[in-house]
């Protein structure tokens, strides 16, 4: 297409030639200078509403000022040294309650297997590197978060594994012998070891610890186990036989009543009897034994009294 221009003055005749190729590179012009006046126009509003009008620029754009941008930043930090500071806390507790729990396993153990609690066995070692949630020296608000982050991880593995080691060692314990064999008990009228027999007068051997209590009170187990006999003889009378862990057996006689059988699983504080004064008796009470691999020991090397623990407190 041509277009001819005349001008009136001097008659001059112009002409233009006006084809695809040149109106393509017209348009792609005028385009091209719209985008980068649009840029423009853009950049010169945030400017001026970063400086003028912080709210605007958010809702243009996202845009914050370097103030605003600390201003947050020290937010979260103080936010992560708070959480920070419970972490240590944390750990500082986990840290008294194993002091706490290794302090009633050990009266809660039975003399006769204290060793197997503390087994050192295992082979263990490697450098001290204590778990430490605040850092040495300054660092970015990523670095600190990372660095919370894994040690919160190493502190949540710790405490699984700690976990796991208390439960079996609840699980063992609860297995032992070391619960009071009677309820509501009104004391002991006869120890382990030596005594004048209560019916000849003369030197004998007492291979269990006697429990004085009126006729009819709950004989508990002391300890989860396997019911392995009942039965009666003239010297125990009524008597019930529990095999434990670790070679434990107990023995609860003098009974007037049962309430399990051979063959029975029972856990620690089940009633299994009830006092009595049947058998070599003189009067109603529990006559309690107990043996470790076939071999009479002292009750009282494995019982755990109340007031034994409050001692600790």
């Amino acid at each position: 297409m041509q277009l001819i221009w005349i001008s009136g003055s001097t008659d001059r005749v112009r002409k233009i030639n006006i084809t695809a190729q040149s109106i393509a590179k017209l348009v792609a012009i005028v385009c091209a200078v719209m985008v980068l006046l649009g840029a423009g126009i853009h950049f010169l509003g945030l400017r001026i509403a970063v400086e003028v009008r912080p709210d605007l620029a958010r809702a243009m754009g996202g845009v914050v000022t370097e103030a605003q941008m600390l201003a947050i930043e020290d937010g979260y930090r103080q936010r992560l040294e708070a959480l920070q500071s419970q972490l240590t806390s944390v750990s500082e507790k986990l840290n008294e309650l194993k002091t706490l729990k290794d302090r009633f396993a050990d009266i809660a153990t039975p003399a006769p297997v204290k060793s197997k609690l503390n087994d050192k066995s295992d082979g263990k070692g490697g450098p001290f590197k204590p778990i430490q949630f605040k850092l040495n020296k300054p660092a970015s608000l990523s670095d600190d978060l990372d660095h919370t982050l894994n040690t919160a991880q190493l502190l949540h593995d710790g405490v699984i594994k700690m976990s796991a080691t208390w439960q079996n060692q609840f699980a063992w314990l609860n297995q032992l012998p070391i619960g009071s064999p009677i309820e509501d008990r009104v004391g002991l009228t006869s120890n382990y070891g030596p005594r004048v027999d209560p019916f000849t007068k003369t030197l004998a051997f007492h291979s269990g610890i006697d429990f004085s209590a009126p006729a009819g009170t709950s004989v508990l187990a002391s300890g989860n186990g396997k019911v392995m006999k009942v039965a009666r003889d003239p010297a125990y009378g009524i008597y019930i036989e529990i095999e434990h862990a670790d070679g434990f057996m107990s023995k609860y006689a003098h009974v007037r009543a049962t309430f399990v059988k051979e063959g029975q699983t029972v856990t620690r504080g089940q009633k299994i009897a009830e006092v009595g004064s049947t058998g070599r008796s003189t009067s109603p009470h529990l006559h309690y034994e107990i043996a470790r691999n076939g071999n009479a020991i002292n009750p009282m090397q494995a019982l755990v009294y109340y007031d034994r623990v409050a001692n600790l407190k």
